[in-house]
């Protein structure tokens, strides 16, 4: 177990994720039999993150030019969100989409649309963030921003260490007792999977009987309602990035380092696997090219 590495597994043991849970619940949930992959959808999502991220861009600048007299937060005097890293981060994902675009074929489409979307979202938090630390800068200080985000920082390497060495050990059948971290973290996934429609509806209805309670409170209560919503929001992502974008991504990733051993494990010909565009330009007349007498 000393020399495994996550990353480094062979075609046989990458076929022991299909038994990690939370694999198979992915799986069944984005890879559909028949499902196809509906371009339109994934646009749609992407403009509107890209909007909300353009949102909180044009939020950070108004909050400061028109400060709320009102607020418990002070006047920040540095914008970390102005447009230009909106535009430089927005230029790196259209770059890396431009790659995935190449990359892909047929089997992979899901895979490369699902690591799209995880890389706006990022992209998204990283908004958030900046947006979060120009308001709160001057209340927390910088020792008590550099504390927060080391707060969340160690969060991210106990939650991903934790559900890295559960995939090792699913990975290289090594029997372990689960970490109770990794164990917990899955039933509260399972709990909110299962029952989150229903906690989302309470609120809706909440909502639309106590209408008054949208108003934004300026006090030391919004300040610590508004602190806790972002270490909330940062935890919560690390939590899915770890235990249901990752493994699912790692799945992802052996197949397309061995799509050939994967293609004739499931029983598919090139033409089915890789599509007919990018059997006719990448594999046709290669080296590739299964031939009727191998």
């Amino acid at each position: 177990m000393k020399n495994s590495k996550i990353f480094s597994a062979t075609f046989e043991q990458s076929l022991n994720l299909q038994d990690d849970k939370l694999i198979k619940y992915m799986k069944k949930d984005v890879e559909q039999p028949g499902k196809k992959e509906k371009p339109i959808l994934v646009k749609i999502l992407a403009i509107l993150l890209v909007s909300l991220q353009y949102g909180f861009v044009k939020f950070t600048e108004y909050g400061i030019k028109h400060p709320d007299k009102n607020s418990f937060l002070p006047t920040p005097t540095f914008n970390f969100l102005p447009i230009s890293v909106f535009i430089i981060m927005l230029s790196m994902y259209l770059v890396i989409w431009t790659v995935t675009l190449l990359k892909r074929y047929k089997e992979l489409k899901l895979y490369f649309s699902y690591i799209n979307t995880v890389n706006m979202l990022i992209m998204l938090l990283i908004t958030l963030n900046l947006m979060f630390i120009t308001f709160f800068l001057k209340s927390l200080t910088v020792i008590g921003i550099g504390v927060l985000i080391g707060i969340l920082m160690f969060t991210g390497y106990v939650v991903f260490g934790t559900k890295k060495r559960s995939l090792e050990n699913v990975l290289y059948e090594t029997k372990t007792k689960k970490d109770k971290i990794d164990e917990l973290v899955e039933r509260i996934l399972k709990l909110v999977m299962k029952y989150g429609w229903i906690v989302v509806t309470i609120v809706m209805l909440w909502k639309l009987i106590f209408p008054n309670s949208n108003e934004v409170r300026t006090d030391i209560i919004g300040f610590i309602s508004l602190l806790g919503m972002w270490i909330v929001a940062d935890i919560g992502f690390i939590v899915a990035e770890a235990y249901l974008f990752f493994p699912y991504l790692l799945h992802g990733y052996y197949k397309y380092k061995y799509p050939e051993e994967y293609r004739e494990w499931e029983g598919k010909t090139q033409l089915e696997w890789y599509g007919e565009k990018y059997f006719n330009k990448h594999i046709k007349g290669t080296e590739k090219e299964e031939r009727e007498d191998d």
